[in-house]
């Protein structure tokens, strides 16, 4: 029987050009050995960041007016993965494998109202082992 799973990562400032760079596949190498750089072109996003997620930031704090200090131990930001079996993906076939997706990117935009304006970058990955999303958001 296949889970839908959802992890949640926080993440403080300094870690967000790391993640920008794996998430949007701005490397060129990868320590994962698990990603097949041939099926990259697979990759899709639900919402593309206007800019680097640290910028992203600086630009929704801005632009919503979000009041608090930031501090080198805040977290701003949290990556929701989002993922199944493969065998579940394989079993559903491409078209509810997007659609899989969607959903799960509409849930978390509705989900106690967080807005899908604090949603930096949803990005499916089809390029690993099992389909996944990182979904990225100001805390």
């Amino acid at each position: 029987m296949s889970y839908a799973i959802i992890r949640n990562v926080k993440y403080k400032k300094e870690n967000l050009k790391g993640i920008y760079r794996h998430n949007e596949r701005k490397n060129f190498n990868y320590s994962n050995k698990n990603i097949d750089k041939e099926k990259t072109y697979l990759n899709y996003s639900l919402k593309e960041p206007i800019y680097s997620y640290e910028k992203e930031f600086d630009r929704l704090k801005k632009e919503y007016d979000l009041k608090g200090q930031i501090k080198t131990v805040s977290n701003i930001a949290c990556e929701y993965i989002i993922t199944s079996d493969k065998e579940f993906f394989d079993r559903i076939g491409e078209k509810e494998t997007k659609r899989y997706f969607e959903t799960a990117y509409n849930f978390v935009s509705e989900y106690k109202n967080l807005g899908e304006k604090y949603i930096m970058s949803a990005q499916v990955h089809m390029d690993e082992e099992s389909p996944h999303m990182h979904l990225v958001f100001c805390q």
